[in-house]
């Protein structure tokens, strides 16, 4: 009979544990082969406090919320979870902290989540992945878009021999994951589909538009290629997502039950976690590596047996 894999826990660091944190850190205390073994955060109020206690977990872990970044210097771990509330300049410097440690990062963290524009050099993007290569570690940056609308268009188009328009609407309620970078979304997708956008319009709660929504068209060439709406209901219970692709053939997908925004990021957090651990040393936005999906414990990296142990001596 064939023996279970033996599992190595991943050791976890949540640096930031606001809200989106704190979401998070219960989804890594429900999945089996990752453990809180640290937590940082520099709101006031928040050092001294068990994890638990802070995350709402219904009980204590013994894992103290620390006020400074330094204690990572000394920490056993594997990968931090880095959900800033602070101002870019001030984010890119606990960053940096954590890359100095040698630790890997998941961030959400928009400034990083999309490649700069080619007349943009990006200094933030460049200093991360430097440092990130240097010290022999993955960094993954993302964006609430991703999470909220994913790669299921791009995935559908898989089976189109021509696109000719995307349009994708998600209606849900009040986002509480934090300003959605939905231009820039949409000018990967269209990026990955071959569409170089020379216009595009984004508005918000305009009376054309009705109040609420969030908007993007990007066109080529006077025609509309790409539609994106966010549409925020106060009243709506239940999330939906509908997606066209028009081509050949011409393929509608409405998804509802949709998890709520801030639980969809959440999910996207921990499920980014081995590709992150098995990437090579880095930074990375979501589109760059392969493609993340829901995991086991045996989706993680095995142990090493003996004999790896006695190769690396």
């Amino acid at each position: 009979m064939e023996q279970p894999i033996d599992i190595i826990d991943v050791k976890v660091v949540h640096f930031g544990l606001g809200p989106l944190g704190a979401t998070i850190a219960r989804l890594i205390a429900e999945r089996e082969g990752l453990v809180s073994v640290a937590a940082i955060d520099l709101t006031p109020g928040r050092e001294g406090r068990d994890l638990g206690e802070a995350a709402g977990l219904g009980t204590t872990t013994g894992v103290v919320i620390e006020s400074s970044p330094i204690l990572l210097r000394d920490i056993e771990a594997d990968i931090v979870i880095y959900v800033p509330e602070v101002d870019p300049e001030s984010a890119v410097v606990d960053l940096e902290a954590c890359l100095e440690a040698g630790l890997n990062v998941v961030t959400v963290f928009p400034t990083l989540a999309y490649p700069p524009d080619e007349d943009d050099e990006d200094e933030f993007a460049s200093a991360i992945d430097t440092l990130a290569s240097e010290s022999e570690v993955s960094t993954l940056a993302l964006d609430p878009s991703d999470a909220l609308l994913g790669m299921v268009p791009l995935a559908l188009t898989a089976a189109a021999s021509s696109v000719d328009k995307v349009t994708i609407r998600r209606r849900g309620g009040p986002t509480a994951a934090g300003r959605l970078s939905l231009a820039d979304w949409a000018t990967v997708l269209a990026a990955s589909l071959g569409w170089a956008l020379d216009d595009l319009d984004e508005r918000d709660d305009r009376p054309d538009i009705g109040p609420g929504t969030h908007r993007v068209v990007g066109s080529v060439g006077g025609r509309e290629k790409l539609i994106v709406e966010i549409i925020a209901e106060a009243d709506r219970a239940e999330t939906s997502t509908d997606i066209e692709i028009e081509g050949r053939p011409t393929q509608r997908l409405t998804m509802t039950g949709s998890a709520r925004d801030d639980e969809a990021v959440a999910a996207l957090v921990v499920n980014s976690i081995p590709r992150v651990l098995m990437a090579d040393p880095g930074l990375y936005t979501l589109a760059e590596l392969p493609p993340v999906h829901y995991w086991t414990s045996l989706g993680l990296l095995p142990a090493p047996d003996d004999d790896d142990l006695e190769d690396d001596d």
